[in-house]
């Protein structure tokens, strides 16, 4: 069992995706970018108050060249100030990347072995994406369907060896992106990639809780060898109802820099990705919360 803590450091974004509170037309989020000082307390909080090593930085997708870079240099810098901080494992989720980009990370990042994209085709449907994550590629990045899967092939292509893919579950059926998500994982693990796997779930979608069990219990039999994820958008209940089927537990928030020293995080509908609830279970309390036999890399405790 793993764990890693989710950093969002941004919420600007040039995307439009329906579910999605940094939707760029959403004119009720209060847009904020961290600064290099707010992420070093963030990670600081995380690695020596939560007692968690490992931890994934998340920001918007962008669309200009220009702020597609602003963004990439900002996110390289927290990633360098987590690993020379001690953090054992850095994912980042930051949308599609072009080999410029990744060659940007190549020759920026100070330790590339440390480092996992994060890149959710959220759909396989290819008119499902269309309509729910956009229709204009020439005004929004997200919108390019074959980019996104075309990313993941370019990052392997470019030497890296740790993914984590996956798609969003509730506003569509699911069982052919299952299928597919399982094909595309399996193409990975042939290739001696390290294989996570996310299958996240919109709050109050059409996917029920016995529904996920067996989503999650056919993907822990067909690909074994992926680590698959569960987050806290569930409850502690649910996962540790499936804790058996996952690899690794994710605790924390989609708010901007929600991490404090105190009993609870903040999960506020002016800052966040999505909202579960306005004061969260610190991430912290949320694992020793889980019931599983034995250590959970990662997590620092003793």
């Amino acid at each position: 069992m793993e764990t890693f803590v989710p950093l969002y450091i941004s919420n600007e974004c040039d995307s439009y995706c329906v579910m999605c509170g940094f939707n760029h037309s959403n004119s009720n989020v209060t847009r904020k970018v961290a600064t290099i000082d707010e992420i070093r307390e963030q990670l600081d909080i995380i690695k020596n108050h939560e007692k968690v090593s490992a931890v994934c930085i998340l920001t918007g997708e962008l669309f200009s060249p220009s702020s597609r870079m602003e963004n990439l240099k900002l996110v390289c810098e927290a990633i360098n100030v987590a690993i020379a901080v001690g953090f054992e494992k850095v994912f980042f989720n930051i949308g599609s990347l072009s080999n410029k980009e990744i060659d940007f990370i190549k020759n920026t990042v100070i330790d590339l072995s440390k480092i996992v994209l994060s890149l959710f085709q959220e759909t396989y449907d290819e008119q499902a994406y269309k309509k729910f994550f956009g229709l204009n590629p020439e005004k929004n990045a997200k919108a390019d369907f074959q980019n996104r899967i075309d990313t993941i092939y370019r990052w392997i292509s470019a030497g890296f060896s740790k993914m984590d893919i996956g798609v969003l579950l509730g506003f569509k059926e699911v069982e052919s992106d299952i299928e597919e998500l399982i094909s595309h994982a399996l193409r990975f693990i042939q290739f001696n990639v390290e294989t996570y796997i996310s299958t996240p779930r919109i709050k109050n979608g059409s996917v029920g809780d016995n529904e996920y069990r067996l989503i999650l219990n056919k993907i822990h039999n067909s690909v074994p060898n992926a680590k698959l994820i569960i987050t806290t958008r569930e409850k502690i209940e649910f996962i540790n109802s499936v804790i058996d089927l996952v690899s690794v537990v994710s605790p924390g928030s989609s708010d901007i820099c929600p991490y404090n020293r105190g009993q609870y995080i903040s999960n506020s509908n002016l800052t966040s990705q999505f909202v579960i609830d306005e004061k969260r279970l610190r991430p912290f309390d949320v694992l020793t919360r889980i019931n599983i036999d034995g250590p959970i890399r990662y997590f620092n405790v003793n």
